[in-house]
């Protein structure tokens, strides 16, 4: 049996292993995630309203 990690400490791993990010910067990654996230998403609907 396989042992899982919660979300914050697949984080904070994350943030340990490159403590040379600042705050500002990690912020600014999870912005263009949750952006590039939000255009799939729309990208998706726009596809399957185009196919019907």
């Amino acid at each position: 049996m396989s042992e899982y990690s919660s979300w914050s400490e697949v984080k904070r791993r994350l943030r340990e292993n490159q403590p040379e990010v600042s705050d500002t910067e990690w912020e600014s990654r999870k912005q263009a995630a949750r952006t590039a996230t939000e255009a799939r998403v729309v990208g998706h609907q726009l596809r399957e309203m185009r196919e019907e």
